[in-house]
């Protein structure tokens, strides 16, 4: 597959020198003129290019006040300029570069001088975004579960302790919930962890439906989720009534049959009903009175309560 070609925007009040610009670049680059610097940050805004062009003097907004202007705006605020002046005067090019500009050229321009220097600039705003998406690509894989997305126990563990700082600050509680599905490896069993995988993420799916988006879903485990909630209230039994009413939601949400469509090679589309439950630990808490590891292992004794009492149901932890 071809790479798109870079964009350029050009912004001089000059038409004659926008059209010598444009014919030594139009071969390469996809171009896009404005006459202003005004008009210029607003095409840039509705379509950010790979690099801009800007002349220095321009009536009414300049092209330093045009930059200021430019990297005011958070979308705008990475992309390379290069001024365009007929300014020869090393203050003039001293100003330009210190205002964060990438390179400065003087009119008449050299052609092939600034073919080169365009080019060498987009190149490297390509592998900066490239570097960028990859960062964050390795960042989503770090801190989210792979299949649905959520945050794994990594992120769970950072957002339970901000979650305790900002408790211990305000004196609201918060409350972290284990989830264990019941009766999850017989789907497996009978087909496979195909259909095991769709019927997870419909569970992560309904878990984001019960809760604020304030609060956290998680997945910590093969069937195993938690839930934190987060910002409840100051007085504990009234934190508690509150963490039961999401608890017996999430419950009753997990315990509807799930209808899995499962589509395979060459074949039509299998509908496929499981019932499965969950049983659910919960326990509250507030400031820094336990680490987050004892705060996860009294949810999961909590759970494990639940189990014991027939599952599909609810425990507090203490």
């Amino acid at each position: 597959m071809t790479a798109p070609r870079a964009r350029i925007l050009a912004i001089d009040d000059t038409p004659v020198n926008l059209m010598t610009l444009g014919a030594a670049l139009e071969g390469e680059f996809d171009l896009q003129f404005a006459t202003s610097g005004p008009t210029g940050i607003a095409l840039a805004l509705k379509d950010p290019p790979d690099l801009i062009l800007l002349d220095v003097m321009m009536p009414e907004v300049d092209g330093f006040e045009t930059y200021r202007r430019l990297v005011a705006q958070p979308s705008l605020r990475n992309i390379p300029v290069i001024f365009v002046t007929a300014l020869h005067d090393v203050d003039s090019e001293v100003t330009g570069l210190s205002l964060g500009a990438a390179d400065y050229l003087t009119k008449p321009i050299d052609v092939t001088t600034a073919r080169h220097r365009i080019r060498n600039l987009v190149e490297r705003e390509q592998l900066r975004k490239e570097v960028a998406l990859q960062r964050d690509q390795l960042r989503e894989l770090a801190f989210h579960d792979a299949l649905t997305g959520l945050p794994n126990r990594l992120m769970l563990n950072d957002r339970i302790n901000q979650t305790m700082a900002a408790s211990k600050r305000s004196g609201l509680y918060g409350a972290v919930m284990f989830i264990d599905l019941d009766k999850f490896k017989p789907i497996n069993d009978a087909h496979g962890h195909e259909v095991g995988d769709l019927l997870l993420k419909d569970v992560a799916r309904r878990l984001n439906e019960c809760v604020r988006e304030m609060d956290t879903v998680a997945r910590v485990g093969g069937d195993e989720f938690v839930v934190m909630l987060s910002e409840l209230r100051t007085d504990r039994n009234e934190s508690a009534k509150q963490a039961a009413g999401v608890a017996e939601k999430i419950r009753t949400s997990l315990a509807v049959p799930y209808r899995l469509t499962v589509s395979r090679h060459a074949q039509a589309d299998e509908i496929v009903e499981h019932h499965c439950s969950a049983s659910i630990g919960v326990v509250m808490f507030a400031g820094h009175e336990a680490s987050h590891t004892d705060i996860l292992k009294r949810a999961d004794v909590a759970m494990y309560q639940a189990k014991d009492a027939g599952r599909n149901t609810v425990r507090f932890w203490g």
